[in-house]
């Protein structure tokens, strides 16, 4: 019985083993943005694999919330040649009536506002293209798309503590594969988060549709690619992001759930130590129930003979 649950609970935490394992190798944030570097030699703003210019974010109606103001202006400064595209709750669903109806129930029934923000971002990145930028991200200096390979589908992302990358900046060519893999998945991973979301809110975010959701399925998709690194994903630091954005981190969904959870964020080793504590809780739960069990059995064993004996008789 230990055996079987121990091989359970290592088929169930793998990902998340293999994920601190091979961070580095999975995910080295390696791109480097210089603002005073030439164009790529092969820059065609009309190839298919070159990022359009096209700036998404994300509010729940048309009314930008006071705090956000600022910020936003910035952005639409910072990209005033660009299609600035906002998406709302209402323009979205329309969106996903009219190009991906397979997902509209699934999007009204997410249990948390975040998560439907969330996976709306996969959606119009997979369907334009283009760079996401949370509301409440500052813009200081145009991200430098001429400086990305256009022969090659491009698409960047923000690494993050204490493993993989984050979802609150994102870039792509328009209907790159990884992208298309994040919104396939997304189905699979509603299923598996939807029945216990409120009993931790901030882990069903992160793995229903959040960062670590994100996380996994690139994990998944770039463990089938040819060589690591891939050059399909791009990885880049926060400092170098420092000179064109500046991330507020409002984080206006994040409970007191989160701040345990990224605490330990920070110290990824205490996941290893963590998993032990709780592998042997578990183990000694386990072992006490079948006892108790047992000697539950035991003890009525007896008396049911007895009663058979009486009818038989």
């Amino acid at each position: 019985m230990d055996l079987i649950i121990f091989v359970l609970l290592l088929w169930i935490l793998n990902p998340l083993i293999t994920l601190l394992n091979r961070n580095e190798e999975l995910f080295p944030a390696n791109l480097k943005l210089d603002p005073a570097a030439p164009a790529h030699e092969a820059w065609d703003a009309s190839s298919a694999n070159a990022i359009p210019r096209i700036l998404h974010q994300t509010s729940a109606n048309s009314t930008i919330p006071a705090k956000w103001v600022e910020s936003q202006g910035s952005c639409r400064k910072t990209y005033p040649d660009w299609e600035y595209k906002l998406w709302t709750d209402d323009s979205f669903r329309e969106f996903l009536v009219a190009e991906y109806p397979w997902f509209v129930d699934q999007w009204d029934n997410y249990p948390f506002p975040i998560q439907r923000a969330d996976s709306l971002r996969y959606f119009v990145l997979y369907h334009y293209g283009g760079l996401y930028l949370d509301m409440d991200t500052f813009c200081n200096k145009s991200i430098p798309i001429e400086q990305f390979d256009p022969r090659v589908p491009n698409a960047i992302f923000q690494s993050t503590l204490p493993t993989g990358v984050t979802n609150d900046f994102m870039m792509a060519s328009a209907r790159h594969p990884a992208f298309e893999r994040l919104i396939t998945k997304l189905p699979l991973y509603f299923s598996r988060t939807w029945w216990w979301g409120h009993l931790q809110p901030y882990c069903n975010i992160m793995i229903a549709a959040g960062p670590m959701f994100v996380t996994l399925v690139l994990m998944g998709f770039l463990l089938e690619q040819p060589s690591l690194p891939s050059p399909l994903i791009q990885v880049i630091e926060p400092p170098e992001l420092m000179p064109f954005i500046t991330d507020l981190q409002s984080s206006t969904w994040h409970g007191a759930d989160a701040q345990a959870l990224m605490w330990l964020g920070i110290r990824p080793w205490t996941w290893y130590a963590l998993g032990v504590v709780g592998l042997v809780i578990g183990l000694w739960i386990v072992n006490y129930a079948v006892v108790a069990l047992y000697k539950v059995v035991s003890r009525k064993a007896p008396e049911i003979m007895s009663l058979k004996e009486v009818k038989l008789m």
